[in-house]
């Protein structure tokens, strides 16, 4: 059985089984998660429990040169490690490890992947405004009726009156299926003596950040584009697309200062542009603007008499993050989306598609491994999104 040291410093003996990997599914966990919520310990001076567990299995989750701790081998956590009895050398493979063995390279590429905030996926993330989990493939969307929340005001009402309605909530007509992502794994019978755990973790580490950062991306021109799946229109159809010459007439080519502020302040009393998504061409002309405002210096001590003037209710952003979107995503050139990211993305993650297993194929002498996990994401609230093109 697995161990782990308790927070009063008793060695405790906990067997792992599919029943606690069907619980972590059933509450939305991974199972590292899980078992770190369920049994205690005093982390700062024994690890997590769920490293405990490994470890007493001999799984090393973080290896260290320093005192020969070296990560383990495939083989000899499917196998057992090799041990000394009555003279002879032999192997007692672990259901335990067996069992740990899933979770654990999954914390390792967890582990890899959250190291480097660097990433497309990861920028994404921190523009979401809402991030569900349901246990279920299949959803309806909440469909809130913004009739004019915005537009509308509050009006004096006699006494036992209804008051106005100022929106309705209600759901999707349609539902929605949560695609499943997968990915797979698998190596030979001799490769199991090479292969450890920290290479096959940083092999699908790799392979998992190269599909989220694609994912990412794919998402932001959704956005954009619009799903046909989902009900969302393009934010051309909806009317959410202005053009540079529609606000200046001297942006001929590219952008001004004056076509750009103005975009910027449109619509402000229903949203702040805090956050763009543009390629690198859109991110030069912006940068390149006509017009653009710069700091010259000047002498503090001029006899002028003057005034400056600053807009003490400014509805736009001092500095402003861009994403720029790779080139094979298929972005439309010349065009610079704008968000309010407080109300502009949602995400909803499937627990049901999650999901981890391992196959032995005995005549090929060889193991494989698959991991699933389903999401989509849609536009929240439209009108937190603003779209500018430019000649």
């Amino acid at each position: 059985m697995a161990a782990f040291i308790d927070a009063s410093g008793a060695t405790q003996q906990i067997e792992a089984n599919l029943d606690m990997v069907r619980a972590a599914k059933e509450n939305g966990m991974s199972f590292r998660d899980y078992v770190n919520s369920t049994y205690t310990t005093d982390a700062d001076r024994f690890g997590d429990a769920f490293s405990q567990m490994c470890a007493s299995e001999g799984i090393v989750l973080q290896p260290n040169k320093q005192y020969g701790m070296k990560a383990s081998s495939l083989d000899a956590v499917l196998n057992g490690r090799p041990l000394l009895e009555a003279g002879a050398i032999v192997r007692n493979p672990s259901n335990q490890g067996r069992v740990l063995l899933m979770p654990a390279i999954g914390a390792l590429v967890e582990d890899r992947l959250v190291a480097d905030l660097n990433m497309n996926a990861d920028e994404f993330d921190r523009i979401i405004a809402q991030d569900d989990t349901i246990a279920d493939e299949w959803l309806l969307w909440p469909e809130i009726n913004f009739a004019g929340p915005e537009a509308a005001r509050s009006q004096v009402t006699s006494q036992l009156a209804k008051p106005a309605t100022m929106m309705s909530v209600t759901t999707s007509e349609k539902s929605v299926r949560i695609p499943t992502y997968s990915l797979g794994i698998e190596w030979s019978e001799q490769a199991t003596k090479y292969v450890n755990l920290d290479l096959l973790s940083l092999a699908i580490a790799r392979q998992v950040a190269v599909e989220r950062n694609d994912r990412a991306n794919q998402n932001l021109l959704t956005l954009l584009n619009g799903d046909a799946d989902m009900g969302q229109a393009s934010l051309s159809t909806l009317g959410k697309v202005t053009t540079a010459l529609s606000l200046d007439s001297a942006a001929t080519s590219g952008i001004t200062q004056k076509a750009w502020m103005l975009w910027l302040y449109q619509n402000s009393k229903k949203r702040k542009i805090n956050y763009l998504v543009t390629d690198i061409a859109g991110a030069m002309a912006i940068e390149g603007r006509t017009g653009k405002p710069v700091i010259t210096g000047d002498n503090p001590n001029s006899p002028r008499i003057d005034a400056n003037v600053r807009v003490s209710n400014p509805t736009w952003m001092a500095d402003l993050p861009v994403f720029i979107v790779d080139p094979s995503v298929g972005w439309p050139a010349k065009t610079v989306l704008g968000l309010d990211t407080r109300y502009a993305i949602q995400r909803v993650n499937s627990t049901n598609a999650s999901y981890q297993a391992q196959e032995d194929f005995v005549l090929r002498r060889g193991s494989a491994m698959r991991f699933d996990f389903g999401t989509i994401c849609r536009r929240l609230f439209n009108d937190a999104f603003e779209c500018l093109t430019y000649a």
